[in-house]
C-alpha cells in the first residue's frame, strides 16, 4: 500500500485531517498528516500575475519527499500553471499541490460556507491524488477526474472516480 503524506499551509486549520480521511476512503491509501506546516516559497511568486507558479511549488515539494511516498500539499495562495490563467491544483510525478484560494466561496463574493469550501478542497485533492495514482482526465462531468475549468465544474463533480476510472486503478 502506497503512503501519502499531506502537508498544509499554517492558516488552513484542520482541513488536512478531513482530506486524509476522504483519501483513505476513496483510494485506500495509507495517509498521514504532517505536523509541520508548509510555507510557499517566494521563488514561486510571479509579480506580474500576482500568483504563485504551481509547478515551482511542486518542484520545491519534490525535494521534501521521502523515498517512495506520495506528497500532497494544501496551500492557501493563488496558483497558476503554464498556459492557464489559474489552477486549483497540479500533480507532477509523486507530488501534488492543491490551492484552496479559489475554492473559497468568498473569492466569488459569496458568504463563507465551510461545508462547501471543504467539499471543494476534498474534490480537488481526490482529483490530484488520482493523477498521482496514474489516472488521466475523464470526460464524465460527475467523475472526480473531470478537469475543472472553473469552479462550477468542481461543484458539479463528485469526489469519487467513476466506474471506468476505478477500473483503471486496478
Amino acid at each position: 500500500m502506497r503512503r501519502l503524506r499531506i502537508i498544509q499551509s499554517k492558516y488552513l486549520g484542520r482541513i488536512a485531517e478531513i482530506v486524509a480521511g476522504r483519501l483513505k476512503e476513496v483510494y485506500g491509501l495509507d495517509v498521514v498528516v504532517d505536523e509541520k506546516t508548509f510555507n510557499v516559497t517566494p521563488y514561486s511568486f510571479n509579480a506580474l500575475r500576482r500568483q504563485h507558479n504551481a509547478v515551482s511549488i511542486a518542484e520545491v515539494l519534490s525535494k521534501m519527499k521521502m523515498n517512495d511516498e506520495l506528497l500532497l500539499a494544501l496551500v492557501d495562495v493563488d496558483t497558476y500553471a503554464p498556459g492557464l490563467n489559474y489552477c486549483f491544483g497540479i500533480a507532477l510525478k509523486d507530488v501534488a499541490v492543491v490551492s484552496t484560494y479559489r475554492l473559497d466561496p468568498r473569492f466569488y463574493g459569496l458568504p463563507y460556507d465551510e461545508s462547501l469550501y471543504h467539499e471543494r478542497i476534498i474534490k480537488e485533492a481526490c482529483h490530484e491524488v488520482g493523477h498521482l495514482l496514474g489516472l488521466q482526465h475523464c470526460d464524465n462531468p460527475k467523475c472526480v477526474m473531470h478537469f475543472s475549468n472553473w469552479i462550477h465544474d468542481t461543484d458539479v463533480k463528485g469526489y469519487m472516480p467513476c466506474a471506468r476510472c476505478i477500473s483503471k486503478l486496478r
